[in-house]
């Protein structure tokens, strides 16, 4: 019963991982679940049969969608001695890269908003309105230190993940 349990909460993250990929990372709908249940799955990799059972979609379908996956570095495969299957896991490498992306992004956030907090200062300063406690002033301090802060995490956060990759791949 538990396990019963566990398969349906298991089809429904990777439906709404499947859903938030979609969107966030530009991907098929079937390139998504491909994704989402690697992420759910044994870091050893799972399958492409498994992959295909699991995700009830066509050999073919998956096929083109797993390939599409390896070249774009978000998915990788190894084989196992004595074994000829291909086990698919997410690629350790695209999690970095994925934390890049989001670092970048929000470096671009910052700038934007620096020039946009500045053009406001300017424009209350030639209007004589200035004064460092309009409330969008203490906003754009405050959202200021707050993406920093996000930037710094993110980069802290890159850093062990590179480093646990490093290690594990040693």
């Amino acid at each position: 019963m538990y396990m019963d349990n566990l398969s349906e909460e298991k089809k429904e993250l990777i439906e709404e991982l499947g859903v938030y990929f979609e969107t966030s990372e530009d991907m098929s709908p079937l390139s998504a679940r491909i994704f989402s249940l690697l992420v759910l799955s044994e870091i050893n990799g799972i399958t492409f049969d498994t992959i295909v059972e699991t995700l009830e979609a066509s050999k073919s379908s998956t096929s083109t969608n797993l390939q599409l996956l390896q070249t774009s570095g978000i998915v990788s495969y190894c084989t196992k001695p004595g074994d000829r299957k291909r086990y698919f896991k997410v690629d350790p490498k695209h999690i970095v890269t994925r934390l890049e992306k989001k670092i970048e992004m929000w470096e671009k956030e910052r700038k934007l908003h620096l020039k946009v907090s500045d053009f406001k200062i300017k424009l209350h300063k030639q209007q004589n309105t200035f004064s460092e406690t309009l409330p969008g002033i203490q906003f754009a301090k405050n959202y200021s230190l707050f993406i920093e802060d996000v930037i710094k995490n993110l980069k802290k956060l890159k850093e062990k993940t590179s480093t646990l990759i490093n290690e594990e791949q040693s």
